[in-house]
């Protein structure tokens, strides 16, 4: 029996992106590349630690003498290639051969590899608009630091602001676990910040929180003026998720000591400056009526983020404040494997809201599942559909993916007398793209 499509024909609106993301001076690359990443924890695995960090460290220098060495002595891209054939059962795998397929035929995969990459660099724009174009996405809102909107069409992407720069603003402590993930977050939370300094005139942080604390402001107001719709906060990856509200008198002398000493980095001061500014920031994002994304559960493919610190439960201190009743959070990622958790949490305060991005490429029959237990427990404003990807071919390939499978969890609440054709089709849209909407303020479709 064929699967009822109430998805079919309903523009989808991707709440979680990173399309529009591109570094300046970087070189862009194909689906290869999407592999590589993807086994990042395979090869941290099997190389000594020390060969590990250096093939990091070479890779971000462009030193291509370390690069040669370091293959030489330990095989590095035959690990690269294992992983790959690893990787082609897994729903990352089979998203990424489905992706590519749907934007550029059949073909094998050196010339995917070849045409992917040459389409890139031709136009990558052109490429991504062609992906919303045959999965029916009618725009996408964007995490991302800036964007080019001359290249990258303010009606089809539109951007989120991460607050994590703000956070920390005198670094981070020395990370000691294994691993190159959370490093990398944390040079880009201090990469970005240095631009958001730079905008605002200011070589460094002030000298004091206050001071500080008005850099912040306007930064996010200059930020949302331009055309940033929402925040979001990644710092799972960096640090546990319970924010605890701070008092002021706290978090002068935090920013103070670490202003001065560095070695406060690794100390509680740390923690309590990027705690009084999370609620700060949260206060103001209430004020401007800009919604907040969090991460939440599980990271990358290789170690890094503490899947404890992620777990969404750290955040019912900061979802219970009486100052932030107002404040709109939309849990993301589905939470796994705390996606129960999510849904409770969003079933007790009806200002939280959640998402399911990255599943759609990474779960199929967790994701059905899960969609299963949130539409029937949750009020029908409460879900958004989104993709977390800033590649054409899993985008492509997250829409078809993730439309199937709210098909199915939709034709099984139908099956079971929970709801009728028509709530089903209702709950389509809602999940597609009303949701969304509503809650970012956007004109609805």
């Amino acid at each position: 029996m064929s699967i009822p499509t109430f998805t079919a024909g309903v523009p989808a609106i991707d709440h979680h992106s990173h399309a529009g993301y591109v570094r300046p001076g970087e070189r862009l690359e194909g689906i290869d590349a999407l592999q590589r990443e993807n086994a990042m924890g395979h090869l941290e695995a099997n190389l000594p630690v020390e060969a590990f960090d250096a093939f990091i460290a070479a890779r971000a220098s462009g030193d291509a003498g370390e690069l040669a060495r370091l293959e030489a002595e330990h095989g590095i891209q035959a690990l690269f290639d294992e992983s790959s054939v690893f990787q082609s059962t897994s729903v990352y795998g089979v998203s990424l051969a489905e992706g590519t397929r749907a934007l550029y035929g059949e073909l094998d995969h050196a010339e995917a590899v070849r045409v992917s990459t040459q389409q890139r660099e031709d136009d990558f724009p052109g490429l991504y608009d062609r992906a919303l174009e045959v999965s029916e996405t009618a725009l996408v809102l964007t995490d991302i630091p800036s964007i080019d909107a001359q290249s990258w069409s303010p009606e089809r992407y539109k951007p989120i602001g991460r607050i994590d720069p703000y956070l920390y603003p005198f670094g981070h402590p020395a990370f000691r676990r294994r691993g190159s993930d959370s490093p990398r977050f944390q040079r880009v939370f201090g990469s970005i910040l240095r631009d958001l300094l730079d905008a605002e005139g200011l070589g460094q942080p002030p000298a004091t929180l206050g001071a500080y604390l008005e850099f912040v402001r306007s930064s996010i107001i200059r930020r949302q003026e331009s055309g940033f719709v929402g925040l979001k906060i990644a710092s799972a990856y960096v640090r546990s998720l319970d924010f605890t509200r701070r008092s002021r008198e706290s978090a002068e002398s935090a920013y103070t000591l670490l202003r001065q000493d560095a070695g406060a980095l690794e100390t509680p001061a740390y923690t309590a400056l990027a705690d009084y500014l999370v609620f700060a920031i949260a206060e103001l994002a209430v004020e401007r009526e800009l919604p907040v994304q969090i991460h939440t559960g599980m990271g990358h493919a290789e170690p890094g983020l503490l899947l404890s610190g992620a777990d969404p439960r750290h955040l019912e201190p900061l979802l219970s404040d009486r100052a932030l009743n107002r404040l709109r959070v939309i849990l993301i990622h589905g939470g796994y494997p705390y996606t129960s958790h999510l849904a409770a949490l969003s079933q007790a305060h009806g200002n939280v809201f959640v998402d399911f991005s990255w599943m759609p490429y990474l779960h199929h029959h967790a994701l059905e599942r899960m969609l299963q237990e949130w539409l029937e427990l949750l009020p029908a404003d409460k879900v958004m559909f989104g993709t977390d990807t800033g590649q054409p071919e899993f985008h492509v390939a997250s829409v078809a993916r993730g439309r199937l499978l709210l098909d199915r969890a939709l034709a099984s609440g139908v099956a079971d007398r929970l709801w009728t054709t028509t709530q089903a089709e209702w709950l389509a849209r809602r999940v597609l793209n009303e949701n969304l909407c509503r809650v970012y303020g956007l004109e609805a479709l």
